[in-house]
């Protein structure tokens, strides 16, 4: 199962750019649902690598490393990679802002956990991440080294050499996968995204919104569905006013308005067996998918083995 990865968004003069970063292939494996009732339990999952995540994304970042020495930058011969380090990010102060967004099939059905929530607001994801993957800073030359993600007339070489496409992470990727991920559609990721798509459209799962949504009413909530609970643009508004008038703050840390109603999402989600519910339907329409695009499935399965393969070479040659 796919953990926490980040989706970038880079801005820049008012300027919205969509950026490039998810780390394909890095989650750090864990034991994945045995039964088909627990929620993180996805049929899809069967045509994904993230349970060998941790090998790939180890021959990665040593195959980056070698690159970035190749490079010049000789100070990261002996960068650790156990645990592996986080996507890497812009650093501040270059003129580019660089938003970021966490995806994980743990929260595909939003937050479930009041106890995770009470802390955490709709920030989970972040922080998972971000427990499993260390930030390093970096310069602006090793970022662009890194990820080959230029903006406005950031320099295309360093000491001398060339950027590769994509950066030594991107060389990386193409040495693992023959390719870049990014270059090529994932059916896997596809069809996850059209099971929820065809899945909210279902007139159990329009039922299952509508018993959580009057739940949220008597906590004082007025909001149609989860999603528009965990956008909360009544409450962005009134967390801006909040920031505005209070001192400096992490941008990152959620309101106690955020947590206040995430806990009660996720209450609600509990009493009325919401994640019980759509999850349920989730499966149905994911295993009418894998049957209908078992031949480009069965595809991306053996394309993501040959990979693993690869990753292992690489590692055991270098040990």
């Amino acid at each position: 199962m796919r953990t926490a990865a980040p989706l970038l968004l880079v801005l820049a003069s008012a300027l919205a750019l969509a950026g490039c970063g998810q780390p394909s292939g890095s989650p750090t494996p864990e034991s994945g649902p045995t039964s088909s009732n627990d929620p993180r339990f996805l049929p899809l999952t069967a045509y994904d690598m993230s349970d060998h995540g941790q090998t790939v994304g180890t021959a990665r970042w040593t195959l980056a490393k070698e690159c970035m020495v190749r490079l010049g930058f000789d100070g990261l011969k002996n960068l650790d990679i156990d645990p592996l380090p986080a996507w890497p990010q812009r650093p501040a102060g270059t003129g580019v802002f660089t938003a970021v967004a966490f995806a994980d099939d743990d929260f595909r059905y939003g937050i479930q956990d009041p106890e995770q929530a009470a802390h955490y607001g709709y920030q989970a994801a972040r922080a998972k991440y971000r427990r499993n993957y260390p930030e390093r800073k970096w310069t602006l030359s090793e970022y662009l080294a890194l990820t080959g993600q230029f903006f406005g007339d950031d320099p295309k070489t360093v000491h001398g050499h060339r950027i590769p496409r994509r950066g030594c992470l991107g060389e990386a990727d193409r040495g693992i996968y023959g390719t870049n991920p990014q270059d090529r559609r994932d059916p896997v990721l596809d069809l996850e995204s059209k099971s929820l798509q065809q899945g909210m459209k279902d007139p159990v799962w329009k039922k299952a919104e509508k018993a959580w949504s009057a739940c949220m009413r008597k906590s004082g909530y007025h909001y149609a569905t989860p999603r528009d609970a965990e956008i909360g643009e009544d409450r962005q508004r009134k967390e801006l006013a909040a920031r505005l008038s209070a001192p400096p703050q992490d941008p990152d840390e959620p309101s106690a308005l955020e947590k206040q109603t995430a806990t009660a999402d996720a209450r609600c989600k509990q009493r009325t067996g919401y994640v019980r519910t759509v999850h349920a339907i989730d499966v149905r329409i994911q295993n009418q998918l894998i049957a209908k695009n078992r031949a480009k499935l069965e595809q991306q399965r053996s394309w993501n083995r040959d990979a693993l393969r690869k990753a292992h070479d690489i590692l055991e040659g270098r040990s």
